[in-house]
């Protein structure tokens, strides 16, 4: 299907059209083609019910809500200064750092929203205080045996959840040890955040927004590098 598509016009016009009627987005970049779900009015867009279904760390909304900030965490990475993403790219993060990351941002939006007298959350649509509740309230991991276990109901757990998500698509490749796991991303993972946010001017704004919320915590030494 792919050289297909590559070598002929009449191929892509029919495959794009397809993927319109389903929802759907067909994008080349470098060595991969990408389909991506387009937000609204996709075939194949998941109601938060039926995410249990694949998402083995799914228990409720507020878990789901954490493990978007856990990927938004991971992907504000690549946009980081070049220094900090060669590190990132070629040493990748540990799960004890998505940590640390994941913790200082909800710290610092609880703060934010505690000051707005909740304004914050309402203006961006984020269960401010639901997150940073649970969040405080899980367990760091499980020890068995000498070793880390990632059970639901910890932050390694949902951690190890989120990045799962991303190794599915072959994003990233996670390296698991006895007392952590580290994940690096892959060449698939920039290709996925080219076509994605490249090319949907109509949500870049609010990427960029979030971005913002993010270098807001670094500089003001809440969040590590």
């Amino acid at each position: 299907m792919v050289h297909p598509y590559i070598e002929s016009q009449e191929v892509r016009n029919c495959v794009r059209r397809l993927a319109d009627s389903f929802g759907l987005k067909v994008v080349r970049q470098d060595k991969h083609m990408h389909i991506l779900v387009q937000p609204h009015n996709s075939f194949h867009t998941n109601p938060i019910s039926e995410l249990k279904r694949t998402v083995k760390t799914y228990e409720n909304r507020i878990n789901l809500y954490i493990m978007g900030v856990i990927w938004m965490v991971i992907c504000s990475e690549a946009d980081n200064d070049i220094d900090s993403k060669i590190k990132w790219e070629n040493e990748g993060l540990s799960y004890g750092e998505i940590e640390e990351l994941v913790t200082k941002t909800l710290n610092h939006w609880y703060e934010l929203d505690a000051e707005s007298e909740g304004t914050f959350s309402k203006d961006w649509s984020l269960a401010v205080s639901e997150m940073h509740k649970k969040w405080r309230l899980l367990r760091y991991h499980k020890l068995e045996n000498g070793r880390v276990s990632y059970i639901k109901e910890s932050k390694f757990g949902l951690i190890d959840g989120a990045v799962r998500e991303l190794e599915k698509d072959k994003m990233v490749f996670i390296e698991r040890t006895a007392q952590t796991s580290r994940m690096t991303p892959t060449p698939v993972f920039f290709e996925r955040l080219r076509a994605r946010f490249g090319n949907m001017d109509r949500y870049q704004d609010r990427y960029d927004a979030f971005q913002v919320l993010l270098e807001d915590v670094k500089e003001t030494g809440e969040m590590g590098a």
